[in-house]
């Protein structure tokens, strides 16, 4: 029986329905005056009259100049500036249509409605207040639709405090409303916005810098812990000028607090990185032997078996890299297996690097950062190379002291064998003939990565005397 009226209606509907409205009201401009000839009878015809073609005119000005200038400007839906301009242009109108159908003065007016415009200013005092701070956001535009702020101040009216995050969904000319990570729409007035502080999470540059802390106990090898960490945060995606590092904060809880800083681009991948730098310190740290701190004392450490390199790995690793079978035995007591975590950084480009790895377990990524809008604004890592079991890498800088020259990062939970410089040292030293084989193995992997034809004599001769100089031959 009822209609619910909330029911969305068809765009031909309402199109019938203001056209319907015209008419009636033009039809009764022209029919009253014919009905009788008393004045105000006459004056009421020309007041729908004006009023109609009033209406008509400044609807005729939003479609065709308005809204196509102001379309692309994010201040507002369907736009702060266009709101105030057609509430001006309404009022001149009204202001005509009193004057020339009512001869009625606007001064005289104003003048003799003083009293009754400060009691209505009055009871207006919270709407006039959002409806100036909305101009004053407006004309100084410190966000726009679109970006993630962080306000803080008496957003509630309690007394406190309080900070509230989100991403600026519209401004209209009483209040802006933020969409809340949780999905939540969160509507403030601009009232409260103009008396609060407001951080713009996006600008003046993509990239802020975030942190997070983990207290640990204090130790005499705390370095070890910062060089595990700042390890493991390289799985952080990074632009290479703007890298993770950790570094000792201050203390409490009777422990170092380690702060990770790192770079991110937006909120929401700040935030991201900040849920996996937590992850990766609770992770890496107790499993290099270094206890968390909480408010009952350091946390205990769950005891953990080193795992021992098999024989077949080492062997297998020597016949890879093209040496003697019998220098599995000499590399064998240096050969060390890491655990690592998903998303964990193994090396980082551009890092100094003396040791080559080798898979065991699981899948290792060479990746690359770039910025992508999807899902969302921020950094994420373009893998250019997986690495399986029996897979090696960073020969390069283990042979000859480079810097490292890719990010190599786990994808998922893995194992990685880390054979370091000193195990090649004295092998070397005893066979510098092998020296060739070295050089050979370079040449080959060089030419796998680049696809190009075989490098000239001086390239060899300079990773030659590289070598030489690296291990002191």
């Amino acid at each position: 029986m009822f209609r619910d009226l909330r029911e969305k209606v068809s765009a031909p509907r309402r199109i019938a329905a203001w056209v319907l409205l015209g008419l009636l009201l033009l039809a009764a401009a022209f029919v009253l005056p014919r009905t009788s000839s008393h004045p105000i009878i006459h004056r009421a015809a020309d007041v729908i009259l004006w009023s109609v073609l009033a209406y008509g005119a400044i609807r005729l000005v939003s479609f065709l100049l308005l809204d196509p200038l102001l379309s692309q400007r994010k201040t507002a839906t369907p736009g702060f500036a266009r709101d105030l301009l057609v509430v001006v242009l309404y009022l001149v109108a009204a202001g005509g249509i009193l004057r020339q159908v009512l001869q009625v003065s606007l001064g005289q007016l104003l003048g003799t409605g003083a009293i009754a415009a400060a009691v209505v200013g009055l009871s207006l005092q919270e709407v006039l207040g959002n409806l100036f701070a909305g101009i004053s956001l407006h004309l100084d535009p410190a966000f726009q639709v679109g970006d993630w702020v962080e306000i803080t101040g008496t957003l509630r009216g309690g007394p406190g405090r309080e900070t509230l995050i989100g991403q600026v969904e519209s401004m209209t000319w009483r209040t802006v409303q933020l969409r809340t990570e949780n999905g939540d729409m969160d509507i403030l007035p601009n009232r409260a916005i103009a008396q609060a502080v407001v951080t713009n999470l996006y600008v003046p540059s993509g990239l802020h810098r975030r942190t997070a802390k983990v207290i640990v106990e204090p130790r005499p090898d705390l370095h070890a812990a910062l060089e595990h960490l700042t390890r493991a945060l390289a799985g952080l995606p990074h632009p290479a000028q703007h890298r993770p590092e950790v570094v000792v904060h201050s203390s409490d809880l009777g422990g170092a607090v380690l702060e990770m800083r790192f770079w991110a681009l937006g909120f929401r991948h700040g935030r991201q990185a900040a849920f996996q730098a937590t992850r990766l310190a609770a992770t890496v740290l107790p499993r290099e032997g270094f206890r968390l701190m909480g408010p009952h004392g350091p946390t205990p450490l769950v005891a953990r078996q080193e795992p021992l390199p098999e024989p077949a790995l080492m062997h297998d690793l020597v016949r890879q890299l093209g040496l003697p079978d019998h220098w599995a035995e000499d590399l064998r007591g240096h050969l060390r297996l890491r655990a690592l975590a998903p998303g964990e950084g193994v090396i980082r480009e551009g890092d100094p690097g003396h040791s080559l790895f080798a898979v065991h377990r699981g899948t290792l990524q060479v990746v690359r950062a770039e910025e992508r809008l999807e899902p969302y604004t921020g950094i994420f890592w373009k893998p250019l190379a997986e690495l399986g079991p029996g897979q090696w890498f960073g020969e390069a800088s283990l042979l000859t002291g480079a810097p490292r020259n890719a990010t190599v990062v786990a994808l998922t939970e893995a194992e990685v064998a880390e054979l370091p410089k000193e195990a090649f040292e004295a092998s070397l030293k005893r066979e510098p003939e092998l020296l060739e084989r070295l050089l050979d193995l370079i040449e080959h992997r060089a030419l796998d990565a680049s696809g190009t034809s075989a490098p000239k004599e001086s390239r060899r001769a300079q990773w030659s005397r590289q070598i030489r100089a690296w291990f002191g031959l």
